[in-house]
C-alpha cells in the first residue's frame, strides 16, 4: 500500500496541476506560452505488455497550441533498478501519446534519495541517456516567491515533505499555517495531515501548540486538534488490548485508528480494561 510520503506530493499535483510547471522553473525547460495545466492519464502503457504506469502525468497546453507532458514520480526511498529502467520508457511513451516533448520530474524525500534519483540512466543507445530532473531538499522552489503565488500552499507543503522547510524553526511553522489558512477547510485539513506526518515529533508538538494559540485557533484548528486527540486515544486502546493479550484483526485495528469520536474511543478503552473478550469491548 502506498505510504503518505509517496502519495502526498501526488495529491498536491492532483489538487493543483500548476505545481508541475513551478517545479520546472529553474531547470531551463521551455514551457508553452500562457500554458494551462491539467492532470492526464498516468497509464503510459502501449497496446501490448509491459505496462508502464507513472505516478502522475500533467499536460501543459499553451495558448499557441504548444504542449509539454510532465511525468512526476514520487520517491520516498532510492529507486530500485527496475524502476529506473522504466523511466526512459515513461518519457518515450508520453512523448508518443501526447505528440509533444516530455520531461521526467522526480520528487525526492531526502538528500540520499535525491542523489540516487539524479543519476543518469544510460539506455545503451548512443546519445540516448536520461538525466531525471530531481526536486529535493536542496532545490524545492521557494513558496514565498511571488512568481509561485498560484501554487504557494502546495509548494509550502511540498517543502515540508522534502524537508526543505525546517519545521523546528518557528518562522517556518508560521509560514505553513499562514499558507494553509488560505485554503478551503477540506483541502487544508488534508494538507495539514501531510505536514504533521512529515514533521519530527518535536516539530509536530510545536506546530500543534502554535495551532492552539489565539492567533491561529479557529474551528478548523479545533478539528485538527480533536483528530490528534482521537489518534492518541486510539493508540492507547490498542496498547491496552495488546497488554491484555487480545488479538486484534487488521480490519478492527483500521476501524479503531479511523475513529474520530473521542467519546466512543474512551468508552471502548474503559471496557478494554475489564473485558474478558473483544466481544465485550466492541459492538461492531
Amino acid at each position: 500500500m502506498p505510504s503518505i510520503h509517496h502519495e502526498a506530493p501526488l495529491e498536491l499535483l492532483r489538487h493543483n496541476p500548476e505545481l508541475a510547471a513551478a517545479l520546472l522553473a529553474d531547470t531551463g525547460i521551455r514551457l508553452p506560452a500562457g500554458a494551462t495545466a491539467t492532470i492526464s492519464d498516468s497509464n503510459l502503457s502501449t497496446c501490448n505488455p509491459p505496462e508502464f504506469r507513472a505516478d502522475a502525468v500533467t499536460l501543459l497546453r499553451g495558448i499557441d497550441g504548444d504542449k509539454l507532458a510532465i511525468i512526476t514520480e514520487s520517491q520516498s526511498a532510492p529507486p530500485k533498478r527496475g524502476k529506473r529502467r522504466a523511466w526512459p520508457a515513461y518519457v518515450a511513451v508520453a512523448q508518443s501519446q501526447h505528440d509533444c516533448d516530455a520531461v521526467l520530474v522526480v520528487i525526492a524525500a531526502s538528500p540520499a534519495t535525491a542523489h540516487a534519483c539524479s543519476r543518469t540512466i544510460h539506455t545503451g543507445h548512443p546519445g540516448f541517456s536520461l538525466a531525471p530532473i530531481v526536486i529535493g531538499p536542496h532545490n524545492t522552489p521557494d513558496p514565498t516567491n511571488p512568481a509561485f503565488a498560484g501554487v504557494a500552499p502546495e509548494l509550502t507543503v511540498l517543502a515540508a515533505l522534502t524537508h526543505a522547510l525546517d519545521l523546528t524553526e518557528d518562522a517556518n511553522r508560521r509560514l505553513v499555517l499562514d499558507k494553509l489558512a488560505t485554503l478551503d477547510r477540506e483541502t487544508r485539513t488534508t494538507y495539514t495531515r501531510f505536514v504533521r506526518h512529515a514533521a519530527s515529533d518535536a516539530a509536530r508538538k510545536a506546530l500543534e501548540e502554535l495551532m492552539a494559540s489565539p492567533t491561529y485557533r479557529d474551528d478548523w484548528v479545533d478539528g485538527l486538534l480533536d483528530q490528534g486527540e482521537a489518534r492518541g486515544e486510539a493508540k492507547s486502546l490498542l496498547r491496552v488490548l495488546a497488554v491484555r493479550g487480545f488479538p486484534v484483526a487488521d480490519d478492527v485495528r483500521e476501524h479503531i485508528l479511523s475513529t474520530s469520536d473521542t467519546g466512543q474511543l474512551e468508552a471502548w478503552l474503559d471496557k478494554a480494561v475489564v473485558a474478558k473478550s473483544l466481544d465485550e469491548v466492541f459492538d461492531f
